[in-house]
């Protein structure tokens, strides 16, 4: 606080004086500095007019160095012109290329300028200038000497020159021409340090002239502010002088105040009375004064402790809110990171979904495929099994007449053998030729017989292929039907978890404050394949097998002519004839179209369990 409270106490005496004389002594104390800073502008001013100056003589010097350069390409065009002469030039050219030379000297000095421009200058760092300006004033104090030297030395030269155009012998002109040579050569060298001093001295006019020019800016600042300072320096004493004037006439009210209250108090109570009155005032003022004093103390701790408190909250606060900011960020990563994870497991939901539809159409299709394998199949058995029962019979019906014949062979009719008493002994040739005929219709009947049951025994053997491929194809149907429930389970489980991410994922951004944009939902997941009406395949009228009305009843063989009873011409039978062996045969081409016509059955179904009950 620097020795005001933080409340303003009512000082009932003497506190606006020391407070005027507190502002006075302010303003006493800021006029001094304010003097010392025209104090040091003014000295900024000096520089700045001492580096003009300065500025102005090195162009100066400038000027001069340009002028000798110039007397100096002079002389190196007269040195041309000796060389021209020693190689047998005339008098009158010689005499002509002074003028010539001269003409070409003002010539260059025309197309140099004085000043020179930015690349003629050379890059001085900032540490080598006050190097460069101790040598500069060192070149400056040495040009004037070197110049006054090479005025004479020039004179002589052309003294030289003229002699030389006066003289006609040919060894005194070469003798000249050496020492002229040695002493053009000696004025080059002098003409190329008094070039490199004059582009020093260039280098540091343009580094005066940047310092002067940042002096110009930086003395333009320094009124700027001096103008301000001056400008709130006059509103100060303004105010100061109102508040003098106020603080004036309060203490001249107060002292007539008081000088009537000591008038009264001293017509009242005599002198020393009015003293110790006076006294007790003072005491009771300066206890005042002290007890004003250590309230203000107090006040000041006070304001001083309750500062630090607040700043202590402050550092507090500011430290939770970082740490609070802090928290935000790592929420606002988690959430991203969250509803990342969300998307992804949205996507991944929605691609099992997509492929186990996939799968379920590929496995409906099987199953149908499959279902119209077996009814396919079933209606090839049908006629299959019709024809096996048919040629069943029909063996059954042939077995029987073959014991009838073999019965009517064992013993013959008694009315054949009572016809043959009478009439006597057959011929022995007859009784032959019947056995032969018996023997072979017994041969035919047998082979017949084993043809048919070759055939039977081949009927069920495919039969038997046709059960076996109907049971597999039974297990492949109870297999499918599996899947297809295990993948409709796994549907409605995926669907279910879709259900939960989207509802969790709702409540976190209901949570969040964020809203959530409405994604266009899925359909219906409808059946892939439609439900089953029978626990089986329903049932199919199957077609009437036309395979065997072709068929003829087997004829037995005819009588044999001249014979009346059939056991008396049983010895005239012909070999019998057989139509009914091609519709049997025509019958197992078909069985065998049929059987081919069936797709094979793929492995991994045929090792499937069993399924259907």
């Amino acid at each position: 606080m620097e020795g005001r409270g933080p409340y303003r106490i009512y000082d009932p005496g003497g506190g606006m004086e020391e407070k005027g004389s507190a502002t006075f002594e302010q303003l006493m104390e800021e006029n001094t500095r304010l003097k010392e800073k025209m104090q040091g502008i003014k000295s900024i001013g000096e520089l700045l007019e001492e580096s003009q100056m300065e500025a102005s003589k090195l162009r100066q010097k400038v000027e001069d160095l340009v002028k000798d350069k110039e007397m100096l390409m002079a002389s190196s065009s007269l040195d041309k012109l000796v060389e021209m002469g020693a190689g047998g030039p005339d008098p009158s050219s010689s005499l002509a290329a002074p003028g010539s030379t001269q003409k070409q000297l003002n010539a260059e000095a025309q197309k140099s300028p004085l000043s020179g421009s930015s690349s003629e200058f050379e890059i001085v760092p900032a540490e080598a200038q006050g190097f460069l300006q101790e040598t500069g004033r060192t070149d400056l104090e040495q040009l004037p000497n070197e110049d006054t030297n090479l005025l004479p030395q020039l004179q002589h030269l052309e003294s030289t020159l003229s002699v030389c155009t006066e003289e006609a012998s040919k060894n005194q002109v070469f003798v000249r021409l050496g020492h002229m040579a040695s002493e053009f050569n000696r004025l080059a060298s002098k003409v190329h340090k008094n070039e490199q001093r004059t582009s020093l001295l260039q280098t540091l006019c343009e580094q005066l002239r940047n310092e002067n020019e940042e002096l110009r800016a930086k003395l333009e600042r320094d009124l700027e502010q001096r103008n301000q300072a001056l400008e709130k320096l006059r509103c100060e004493n303004q105010e100061l002088r109102r508040m003098v004037m106020l603080s004036s006439k309060e203490n001249v009210k107060r002292e007539g105040a008081e000088q009537q209250q000591s008038g009264t108090m001293m017509e009242k109570v005599p002198g020393r009375g009015g003293l110790e009155a006076k006294e007790k005032k003072v005491k009771i003022l300066e206890h005042q004064r002290n007890e004003l004093l250590e309230v203000n103390k107090q006040w000041d701790q006070h304001f001083r402790s309750m500062k630090q408190q607040y700043e202590q909250k402050i550092t507090d606060l500011r430290q939770k809110l970082t740490e609070a900011q802090r928290a935000l960020t790592e929420l606002e990563s988690e959430r991203e990171q969250k509803q990342r994870d969300f998307d992804r497991k949205l996507l991944l939901a929605k691609s099992r979904i997509e492929t186990e539809e996939a799968e379920k159409d590929r496995l409906a299709t099987e199953v149908r495929d499959l279902q119209q394998r077996m009814r396919f199949l079933q209606e090839q058995l049908a006629p299959v099994t019709k024809q096996r029962e048919y040629q069943e019979k029909e063996i059954q019906r042939l077995n029987k007449a073959l014991e009838e014949a073999l019965n009517v062979q064992a013993s013959p009719p008694p009315a054949f053998a009572t016809a043959a008493e009478p009439v006597g002994k057959m011929p022995r040739q007859e009784l032959l030729t019947q056995n032969e005929l018996l023997k072979q219709q017994v041969k035919i009947f047998e082979e017949d017989f084993q043809r048919e049951r070759s055939d039977r025994e081949r009927m069920n053997e495919e039969k038997e292929e046709l059960k076996q491929q109907l049971e597999k194809l039974q297990k492949q149907l109870a297999v499918s039907n599996n899947q297809l429930r295990i993948s409709k389970d796994d549907c409605q489980r995926e669907k279910e978890e879709k259900e939960k991410l989207k509802k969790l994922l709702k409540q976190h951004k209901q949570a969040s404050g964020e809203r959530l944009h409405p994604e266009p939902l899925p359909g219906p997941l409808g059946p892939a394949c439609p439900m089953y009406q029978y626990q089986y395949s329903p049932p199919v009228a199957h077609p009437m097998y036309h395979g065997f009305d072709d068929w003829q009843p087997i004829r037995y063989p005819p009588a044999m002519p001249g014979e009346h009873p059939q056991g008396q011409n049983f010895h005239h039978f012909p070999p019998p004839e057989y139509p009914w062996r091609p519709p049997c045969a025509m019958s197992r081409s078909q069985n065998a179209q049929a059987v081919a016509g069936v797709k094979p059955v793929p492995k991994d179904l045929e090792q499937a369990g069993p399924g259907l009950p």
